[in-house]
């Protein structure tokens, strides 16, 4: 099969890793994204209000969270966990 045109081909090419450095514990950057409460938060854009979320944090387990932008629009996102290693590291699509 030409690479070109695999499946693993493709998933590179969209593939985007981002890596923070926080100067916190990791245990509480943990917490941060995996508790809703947390997550509520700090989700979104400045002045998004996070209305609603659900979370099923485990392999395989997916994410939809709602926010609501100062003109009243609802916009959506969802993923799916890809991995979840307490408290190192935590692979998860979005869209």
């Amino acid at each position: 099969m030409d690479t070109r045109t695999s499946i693993d081909a493709d998933q590179r090419e969209r593939e985007l890793v981002i890596t923070r450095i926080f100067d916190a514990p990791r245990h509480l950057v943990f917490q941060a994204w995996t508790e809703p409460d947390r997550v509520a938060r700090w989700w979104g854009p400045q002045g998004f209000v996070t209305t609603y979320w659900d979370m099923d944090i485990r392999p395989g387990g997916t994410f939809r969270v709602c926010m609501r932008s100062l003109e009243g629009a609802e916009h959506s996102k969802q993923g799916i966990y890809r991995e979840v290693v307490e408290p190192e590291r935590l692979v998860f699509t979005f869209a």
